[in-house]
């Protein structure tokens, strides 16, 4: 895989030309979303006590959901789910456990990799096999691109209707400036949140993500799933869960990243895990829709080796 392979529009979700209801959703999203909220959220969803169900009865609930924050797809989101899996074995996967031997710097545009820094790209300018070695077994990683939209059950009334602008769309810190990546951004939607708007800043420079409260969305429920639940996934599954939808990080739309002065070792680390499942989670959606038994017999298998299927914790 190079540079060259890739779309030209790689990178970039289409705002522009989207539907009202994506923007509307986002308006929603930087007014509301705030430091007590998360913190609110964390506690109700992330605590004991949790409800007890089949892994299939939950990826069965996918059916009910469409994401109104996503401009460029609107099909159901276990179709999405399933190519996104699929995408991940294709373009990372050598066979059922290896990771093929991909460079690194292919992951990125010229942009993006001249903006990380020249620490950080010495280290980066390898291969994806060598640069997570310690990982023997990748076989989580198709799973996680099956479930990591697992977490927008919560819009469903059984998990606590929370609207559209609490479980999809773009994460971000909250607590500290808003980044101007940030969908809409221009339109100052966000100038009467205190907790994004630039008026305080709760972090310390390179306390690194896991130490700051994102905006609460499906990303951090999944992550939280994955970390109470799973069975040998390693902490690499488990932070694309939680930072998939970072994109002012991970995917800058103007070209510079912000938040960096947040990150640490592990966060730029990471960054390559992220921008190749962004590579499977964003091009993935297609309309072509696969039988759901072939879905089931194709990952259930996965779910059988990292989940007790009738012993899950919501």
């Amino acid at each position: 895989m190079t540079t060259e392979q890739k779309p030209s529009s790689f990178n970039l979700r289409d705002y522009n030309s989207s539907k009202s209801g994506v923007c509307m959703t986002y308006r929603d999203m930087v007014q509301y979303q705030t430091v007590d909220y998360v913190k609110d959220m964390k506690f109700k969803y992330t605590m004991p006590p949790f409800s007890k169900y089949n892994m299939w009865d939950m990826v069965d609930r996918l059916n009910n959901i469409i994401d109104e924050s996503d401009p460029d797809c609107e099909i159901a989101q276990i179709v999405h789910s399933y190519q996104t899996g699929e995408r991940i074995k294709e373009l990372f996967m050598l066979d059922d456990k290896r990771i093929k031997s991909i460079s690194v710097r292919t992951l990125f545009t010229d942009v993006e990799w001249m903006s990380i820094p020249i620490e950080y790209r010495i280290v980066l300018n390898t291969t994806m096999d060598y640069l997570y070695g310690n990982i023997e077994d990748w076989s989580w990683f198709p799973l996680i691109g099956f479930i990591h939209d697992l977490g927008k059950v919560m819009m469903l009334e059984e998990f606590g209707s929370l609207p559209q602008w609490s479980v999809v769309g773009d994460t971000f810190p909250v607590g500290c400036k808003l980044s101007s990546n940030f969908p809409y951004y221009e339109c100052e939607y966000w100038k009467n949140n205190n907790s994004i708007n630039g008026s305080m800043d709760l972090y310390e420079t390179r306390c690194g993500f896991d130490k700051i409260d994102f905006s609460w969305g499906h990303d951090e429920y999944i992550a939280s799933f994955i970390e109470r639940n799973s069975l040998g996934m390693p902490e690499e599954a488990s932070y694309i869960a939680r930072y998939h939808s970072f994109y002012s990080w991970h995917t800058p739309r103007n070209g510079n990243r912000d938040y960096v002065k947040y990150s640490n070792d592990k966060d730029w680390i990471m960054l390559p895990l992220l921008k190749a499942f962004n590579m499977a989670d964003l091009y993935s959606k297609v309309d072509n829709i696969p039988d759901i038994n072939k879905i089931k017999d194709d990952y259930g298998v996965l779910i059988d080796k990292y989940f007790t299927r009738d012993k899950v914790y919501w």
